[in-house]
């Protein structure tokens, strides 16, 4: 018996401790993971009045949304997002060449014929956990300095 409540007791604590680790789509907890990562933040609103926060990686700018932010509810996804202005056009051709090869960061042209890229986060339910965070803000670095190859940046 005493086994077993050890057990529980241990289970119980070591959900508690999966629980704490979790991010969900609160903006501040998501704006302390990414100060942690050494990311300049600053935490603003979206044209639709939603969270959102600007940052900067590797010289790059970024923006994070965020998305199914019911009022007193955290948010149940973000997605990275990072433009660039581009003296010509990027061709469909590369636009396409990216998307067709590369499994993450979605690029689209705007009406100026300038490339975006991003990068969506499921965040619903249990979130994610603090080390995918993390190696997801790592990815997102990883994903903006290959597309700056890219498209000769």
């Amino acid at each position: 018996m005493t086994r077993l409540l050890t057990t529980s007791f241990l289970a119980l604590g070591l959900g508690f401790g999966a629980a704490q680790a979790q991010v969900v789509g609160d903006i501040d907890v998501i704006a302390n993971f990414m100060t942690d990562y050494g990311l300049p933040v600053e935490k603003t609103k979206d044209s639709d009045g939603d969270p959102k926060i600007e940052s900067r990686i590797e010289g790059t700018n970024f923006s994070v949304y965020f998305y199914g932010c019911d009022v007193g509810q955290p948010c149940d996804s973000m997605q990275f997002s990072a433009g660039f202005n581009l003296n010509d056009p990027l061709s469909m051709d590369t636009v396409n060449d990216w998307n067709r090869g590369k499994r993450f960061g979605k690029v689209y042209i705007d009406e100026d014929g300038d490339p975006f890229i991003e990068y969506d986060i499921n965040l619903d339910f249990d979130g994610v956990g603090a080390k995918n965070f993390d190696d997801t803000i790592d990815l997102w670095r990883v994903i903006l300095g290959q597309f700056r190859d890219h498209i000769d940046w």
